[in-house]
């Protein structure tokens, strides 16, 4: 039986492809579906427009957005709750993705979804990071560097 992902509020492109807003919390998701319902790129997703149309698209991506810097993982979401960010394979744009619309696994098609070892590994490898939360709102200069060095970036001034 198809599930529930997501309920579009907004949308925009990519290099990938239509990157849905809002994330999607992966303890509630993993809360209510089997936990080999793992959603994996190529899956085939349903999308059940507000005015009654209904469509389908290709998932490229439903992952956590973060990076690592030294032994350190920064990431948009809490780690408390981890948030995954889903990206649709189309060439259109965000208009063709209206707020309402809903995004479902369709789990008729083929998925490679149980060799991801399940919500449960999922959720697991994430409490055992040393990671923090970065608001993607605060200004440049607060924000951690992406570098992969773990030492402070060096003042230009100086």
């Amino acid at each position: 039986m198809p599930y529930h992902i997501v309920t579009v509020t907004g949308s925009h492109r990519t290099g990938f492809g239509l990157q849905v807003e809002p994330a999607v919390s992966i303890k509630a998701l993993a809360a209510r579906v089997a936990d080999a319902d793992v959603p994996v790129r190529g899956d085939t997703l349903l999308l059940l427009f507000p005015e009654g149309r209904h469509g389908r698209a290709i998932l490229v991506d439903f992952a956590l957005e973060a990076w690592r810097d030294g032994d350190m993982y920064y990431s948009r979401s809490s780690p408390d709750d981890p948030e995954f960010t889903l990206f649709i394979g189309t060439e259109r744009g965000p208009e063709d993705l209206p707020p309402g619309t809903e995004i479902w696994l369709d789990d008729a098609a083929s998925t490679g979804g149980a060799r991801s070892g399940g919500w449960s590994r999922i959720v697991a490898q994430f409490e055992d990071l040393p990671w923090v939360r970065v608001d993607p709102d605060a200004a440049p200069e607060v924000m951690p560097t992406h570098s992969s060095s773990s030492e402070p970036p060096e003042d230009p001034m100086t």
